[in-house]
């Protein structure tokens, strides 16, 4: 059991983790017992009348996760109940198996000074300190420990001052003039339990540490350009001027998703003012009665603020303190989209504000399951009923059935809309668009809206090829946008229910692409549940739905199948002349669609098997001549299939060398005499010049055409 009356000493053996026993008392401002009990929370006279409530699961004497027993000297009946207010609501926070006692004294203080507060101890490289040689608070370093680093010592004392006009009450409703208790208390509990710096300035000097070493809270500070405060030099006027730059951060990754991202800034003013500056949220962007107010260094008359905040939360959880108590403390009801008549539903915009959510498990929102991403966290119900009627919130945790939000009538869903109008046909041949009315009333399109790759057109404004603007149940009206100009290679049909000039992605009611993915409106679709990602329709227009009018994506539409023929066809790689044949081989590249599925493909009467486009075929034998050379190509068994492509690559020179039967590469009488020789063979016969299979007198005939050339 601690010994309670060792607090009175200000001498003591303290161990050597332990840097001096901080003491707020009232007149006890001995040198190193400043830290948090030179200047307090300062009160400003200012009538806010402004009150943020306590988190949304605190109930008071409800079940804790910490333990936290106060010694009151000089306080009254009603103050004790403020005070014992407060301490529940850090009790519902925090979790700690150590028990935190607190020394707190009821005092005239001069100023305009509500109170003072700082930890009783600093302990450095304890059992279970995360970080080396840095300073935790007593609370905070017993709770990282498991047990108590100085059973002797209070954990933190405060003073409160007694000459305030105090109201005492614990439900917000603070009246003008007073200041309230319950959130002094909060505010300076908070820097006795770890939000608090050891940062001082003398002269244009900048100090931090206690013996050399930082506290904990010390080590999340940043300048502007994310320079740590740590690693500037103690004692010098760049630490100066740091602290006095107006612009100190803190990057710790808790308190900076607790505010959406952003570094929360921290009280520096120009001129250093020991207890208020460094150690306190900047007064200027968390405002008076706002869900961060509490930690600012100044509190008007009528402000109450019984909620730490998310800020406060994340980072007393960077400096090591467990936070529970999930909280979900504010919806901000959003957009609400028009309902669709497609499902006769609508869509609805939340933006959620949360502490201490569960690290694993789902957002459930009116049964809907959302990835939990962080506060303030913005989703949107989709499919939710058009009935007319008002909305109750109900908000959980799937990991933590107790932390919930609820809010009666927090909005009210849009009419039933009866119709369900859907886009059936698209032709961008002959800029044609059917719409029909799959619904049970009839439905006036003309307010209308469609879209196609960014240009948009009313539907009153188009030509009417037949049926009606008022589409009957179960009619369809066939349109003709005459100013449509779509994509050749392909494009996109939106259908929208606002005017021209304002699309609203919840407004979207149907949607189709054909020939490509991509266009302007597809994310749009995606986002909705109408199309899927990179889902075109292919073939060739015109375009059909040929769902039953509540089925949405590309597996209800088809296209016309284009007929067989060939695209693009190419000359690849080409071999030289082969002198021995006087011949070359050529690879040619065709693209053709709706190919026959039986036969083969002849490419300038060579055949081949179809094996897909694109195809690449080899032509070999070809006689080398020099000449451009036209190609026919066509499909056997789809003979109209056919085409053909003019000087499509260039035949190499021609490189035989008919007569020089001996190779000499001179035609002369050697081998005139190897003709004579050969006169009169059949068959296969080397001097065969005219190819008809013996030597007559025609091959002599040739020859004599050739003699004494030379060879190319």
């Amino acid at each position: 059991m601690r010994k309670l009356a060792l607090f009175l000493l200000l001498a003591v053996a303290l161990p050597s983790t332990n840097f001096a026993q901080l003491v707020c008392g009232l007149g006890e401002y001995q040198e190193k017992h400043l830290i948090g009990c030179e200047h307090g929370l300062q009160g400003t006279g200012v009538d806010e009348f402004k009150f943020v409530p306590p988190p949304a699961n605190f109930e008071p004497n409800g079940p804790r996760d910490a333990v936290i027993s106060v010694v009151y000297n000089g306080f009254s009946t009603d103050a004790q109940a403020a005070f014992q207010y407060a301490v529940d609501v850090w009790a519902s926070q925090l979790t700690s198996s150590v028990p935190i006692l607190i020394n707190a004294t009821w005092a005239p203080i001069g100023g305009n000074t509500l109170g003072f507060a700082g930890a009783d101890g600093y302990f450095r490289n304890f059992p279970g300190a995360p970080e080396p040689n840095t300073f935790y608070p007593a609370a905070l370093a017993n709770k990282l420990r498991g047990s108590d680093n100085d059973i002797t010592s209070f954990d933190l004392s405060c003073t409160f001052n007694s000459n305030t006009n105090w109201y005492l009450g614990t439900d917000g409703n603070t009246p003008g003039g007073q200041y309230d208790f319950v959130t002094v208390v909060l505010h300076e509990l908070c820097h006795g339990l770890g939000f608090i710096g050891s940062a001082n300035v003398s002269g244009a000097q900048g100090f931090l540490g206690l013996a050399g070493d930082p506290i904990i809270y010390d080590t999340f500070v940043e300048e502007l350009d994310g320079t740590d405060v740590v690693t500037l030099a103690n004692g010098s006027t760049a630490l100066g001027d740091a602290l006095t730059s107006n612009q100190l951060y803190w990057n710790g990754p808790e308190g900076i998703g607790a505010n959406a991202g952003n570094r929360p800034r921290l009280y520096a003013p120009g001129t250093f003012s020991g207890g208020s500056s460094f150690s306190h949220l900047n007064e200027g962007t968390y405002g008076a009665g706002t869900i961060n107010g509490l930690m600012t260094p100044f509190l008007g008359t009528a402000e109450a603020i019984h909620n730490p905040g998310p800020i406060v939360l994340g980072i007393f959880t960077d400096i090591g303190w467990t936070v529970g108590g999930c909280e979900i403390s504010n919806v901000t009801i959003g957009t609400q989209g028009a309902c669709l008549p497609a499902t006769n539903g609508y869509s609805q915009q939340l933006t959620i504000e949360y502490s201490g959510e569960p690290a694993t498990g789902l957002l459930l929102v009116n049964g809907s399951l959302f990835t939990i991403t962080g506060s303030p966290q913005t989703i949107t119900l989709q499919n939710q009923p058009s009935d007319g009627q008002p909305v109750d919130l109900n908000i959980s945790f799937s990991q933590d059935s107790e932390c919930t939000f609820t809010l009666p009538n927090a909005w009210t869903a849009p009419e039933p809309c009866c119709e369900n109008i859907r886009l059936t046909s698209v032709d961008p041949d002959l800029f044609r668009i059917g719409i029909t009315n799959y619904g049970s009333c009839t439905a006036d399109i003309s307010d209308k809206v469609l879209s196609s790759q960014g240009n948009n057109v009313l539907i009153s404004s188009l030509l009417v090829v037949s049926g009606s603007t008022n589409v009957a149940p179960g009619a369809t009206v066939e349109l003709q946008w005459g100013g449509w100009n779509p994509n050749a290679a392909g494009s996109e049909m939106a259908l929208y229910v606002s005017g021209p000039n304002v699309f609203d992605p919840n407004d979207m009611i149907d949607y189709m692409q054909y020939g490509n993915n991509g266009n302007s409106r597809e994310s749009v679709a995606v986002a909705k549940g109408i199309w899927g990602a990179g889902d075109f329709v292919p073939n060739i227009a015109p375009y059909t739905y040929i769902g039953d009018g509540d089925q949405t994506g590309v597996a209800f539409w088809e296209g016309a199948v284009p007929p067989c023929s060939f695209d693009v066809v190419t000359a690849g790689a080409q071999t030289a002349c082969d002198p021995n044949t006087n011949t070359y081989t050529q690879e040619v590249t065709l693209n053709y669609i709706s190919e026959p599925t039986t036969g083969d493909l002849n490419v300038g009467g060579q055949i081949f098997p179809i094996t897909g486009s694109p195809q690449t075929v080899t032509l070999t034998g070809l006689n080398s001549d020099g000449a451009p050379v036209n190609l026919v190509y066509f499909f056997t068994d789809n003979t109209g299939c056919i085409d053909a492509t003019s000087n499509l690559f260039v035949a190499p020179a021609e490189c035989a060398c008919p007569g020089d039967f001996d190779g000499s590469g001179t035609i002369t009488i050697a081998d005139f005499l190897l003709l004579l020789a050969d006169f009169g063979c059949t068959g296969t016969c080397t001097t065969d010049l005219d190819n008809d299979g013996m030597v007559t007198s025609s091959d002599l005939l040739l020859f004599t055409s050739v003699f004494d050339s030379v060879c190319p």
